[in-house]
């Protein structure tokens, strides 16, 4: 009896559809997903996601694309997702320099008008990030991509927005103080409670400006006051009378016939979606890759991926991380935290380098070992050349140019799709000024497009301003300053470089 109850429990668990699922890859026009989830699931995410992004567009125009696809990795908890930011957390989206990425939580057997909510913020977010040269403030960036997350399907390729976010409502009122706190915060909430209170108070000051007609032209008239450089204390005047503001807004939370948008998509045909299996390694790297990029997590990534390199001695996608994470390392040590702008002075204007600077031997040994197994290996090539700039810079021997020709010979196949490949784009032009020497019209026409096609980014964004600067082109130069001059990270070097603007 115990054997044949084993046989019957074990036949249940194989013939269970969640536990049959294997890591897949889909690509489609505009993401890369990677989830665990059959074939046929894994395609209607990916079919889902190409429509929501054509409803982002109908609604919000966009100005560029970006050109790069934005990796998403799904997971039917958010346990892991949550670990890698240190707080409670159903998803998240960024931009960095060297890859978009998304973690967010997907689970299969959840109601199909609520598990899409993750992935919808998600590409929000990712969308007003990189569709637009503007910059936004916090509140925008989470209240945006909050209204968009509770979209649903409703068939035949339309979508119903407006709906409430049924699972996290917001239990108090609007009030002027609460207005006056989140369009006054430049720096997302840490704690879990605080950051709740931000994204329900933001969510719902967005959310009738985006849908209700008797709220039209606020919020643009805000954001083009905010773009300007005038601060955030300066835009809310856009609003008016933040009480009156507070008490409309109120008004309409408190409207059972609230407004609901249905939005026809246009006839398409059906995305092209490419599926394969996800390799061993590919599967391991999915959070160690985050926590390296995020930060915040000392030296653990690279000691995890250390260990990772002796589990897939084969692996050149994980040499490639953990030669990555001791550069991270590297620059730490020198420039006493994430430098701006990977430490490259032009960027920061002052460096600060530390007496025991951490070597790169690792990251250089990590970085060879990668190419030797996968000899173009695009992210690998880059890092090789960065590690290889850094060390002309550091030597001070702006005379080496043969030493700086080899750097720009390394990037030159990447740079010349700036869009897929920005960050070489952006340091093939860095390394002129490193030398010394006045970067050609080529490397700051590869520049311009890294930023075009990558406007999420703010370290391409200052790198192509301070270009402009240095190329008299001071209109458009003081536009994208001013716009980083509300940005914790960059004011101070965007005005630094606005003050130096003929």
């Amino acid at each position: 009896m115990i054997i044949r109850l084993s046989l019957v429990i074990a036949a249940l668990v194989l013939s269970d559809p969640a536990v049959a699922a294997k890591w897949l890859r889909a690509e489609s026009d505009h993401y890369v997903v990677h989830a665990k989830l059959d074939e046929s699931e894994i395609r209607e995410v990916a079919t889902t996601m190409e429509n929501f992004e054509r409803l982002l567009a109908s609604q919000l125009p966009r100005q560029t694309r970006s050109g790069r696809k934005l990796q998403v990795f799904l997971d039917d908890s958010d346990h892991r997702i949550s670990s890698i930011l240190k707080q409670t957390n159903v998803g998240w989206v960024r931009s960095w320099p060297e890859m978009s990425g998304s973690f967010a939580l997907y689970d299969p057997s959840d109601e199909p008008v609520l598990r899409y909510f993750a992935l919808f913020y998600a590409q929000a977010s990712f969308y007003i990030d990189n569709a637009f040269f503007r910059s936004n403030p916090v509140w925008v960036k989470v209240g945006v991509p909050a209204f968009f997350s509770t979209a649903y399907l409703g068939g035949d390729e339309h979508f119903i927005l407006g709906a409430p976010d049924v699972r996290r409502l917001m239990d108090s009122s609007v009030t002027a103080a609460g207005l006056q706190s989140i369009l006054t915060t430049n720096i997302a909430p840490q704690s879990h409670s605080e950051w709740q209170r931000f994204y329900k108070l933001s969510r719902e000051t967005v959310n009738p400006m985006l849908i209700d007609p008797r709220f039209s032209g606020l919020l643009e008239n805000y954001l083009a006051a905010y773009a300007s450089g005038r601060s955030m204390a300066e835009s809310i005047g856009e609003f008016g009378n933040l009480k009156e503001l507070a008490e409309r807004i109120q008004e309409r939370r408190e409207d059972d016939g609230a407004t609901f948008r249905r939005i026809v998509l246009q006839a398409a045909p059906p995305p092209e979606i490419a599926v394969r299996p996800m390799e061993d390694d590919e599967i391991a790297l999915i959070v160690l890759r985050f926590e390296r990029l995020i930060g915040g997590h000392g030296d653990k990534p690279a000691k995890k991926l250390a260990k990772l390199a002796e589990r897939f001695p084969d692996s050149a996608a994980v040499w490639y991380e953990y030669a990555a994470a001791e550069f991270a390392r590297v620059q730490n040590s020198r420039f006493g935290g994430d430098p701006l702008f990977r430490g490259f002075g032009f960027a920061s204007g002052v460096i600060v380098v530390t007496a025991n600077p951490y070597s790169d031997a690792a990251a250089w040994r990590a970085v060879n070992r990668s190419l030797a197994l996968q000899p173009g290996f695009s992210q690998a090539l880059r890092l090789k050349a960065e590690i290889l700039l850094g060390r002309l810079v550091r030597s001070g021997d702006v005379d080496d140019a043969t030493g700086f020709e080899n750097v720009r010979q390394m990037l030159a196949p990447l740079a010349s799709e700036p869009g897929r490949h920005p960050l070489a784009a952006t340091l093939l032009y860095q390394s002129f000024l490193e030398e010394g020497v006045v970067p050609p019209a080529e490397a700051f026409e590869m520049l311009g497009k890294a930023f075009v096609e990558n406007p999420g980014v703010e370290e391409f964004r200052y790198a192509y301003a301070v270009a402009l600067a240095r190329n008299g082109e001071t209109e458009i130069a003081e536009k994208l300053l001013t716009s980083l001059l509300n940005d914790p990270d960059y004011r101070v070097a965007a005005q630094r470089a606005l003050d130096q603007v003929p």
